[in-house]
């Protein structure tokens, strides 16, 4: 297993650990908690980079990158939810998108579909999900505007895969 892919695989495994925090009271726990995440995302910018700088890029990491994008944003969503940090209508958009391209990505591979490789949209979108779930995680109120940015390029990003989805089953 190379780096990119331990990196991924990380980010998988921290999601426990995040959870325990988040959920645990103790001092400055939202704090630490956020820290987490933050390096969960770091992980995720760093696999990416290393996997193509390196020539890393596997098939193993193809399918455990979103994997772990999924499962992260997902978890913190709903813990975000959860502790009432975010309105649920946030965590729905959220989930709507997350399944909707890992479902499709399920159907692409099952087919015998080469993975669908995320578009620029996509990147955007999930990295203003994580400034927006780090600043409702460490209550940062200024960044919670992000928001804003995020759930229409969420839906957008979504609306996207689906087109590209469909576009790849017909054309083959």
């Amino acid at each position: 297993m190379n780096i990119a892919n331990r990196l991924t695989l990380s980010r998988i495994l921290i999601i426990p650990v995040f959870l325990y925090i988040f959920f645990v009271q103790f001092k400055y726990h939202l704090l630490l908690a956020g820290v987490i995440f933050f390096l969960s995302g770091l992980t995720d910018l760093l696999d990416g980079y290393i996997a193509r700088t390196y020539d890393q890029v596997s098939n193993l990491g193809r399918l455990l990158d979103p994997l772990a994008d999924k499962l992260t944003m997902i978890t913190v969503f709903i813990a975000l939810a959860v502790n009432q940090l975010i309105p649920i209508w946030i965590l729905l958009v959220v989930i709507c998108r997350e399944v909707i391209i890992l479902s499709g990505a399920v159907l692409v591979y099952l087919n015998g579909v080469d993975i669908i490789n995320p578009s620029k949209v996509g990147k955007y979108a999930t990295l203003f999900l994580y400034i927006t779930a780090f600043s409702y995680i460490v209550k940062w109120e200024f960044f919670q505007y992000f928001v804003l940015l995020a759930i229409p390029l969420t839906i957008v990003s979504g609306i996207d895969y689906c087109i590209k989805a469909y576009s790849t089953f017909i054309n083959g």
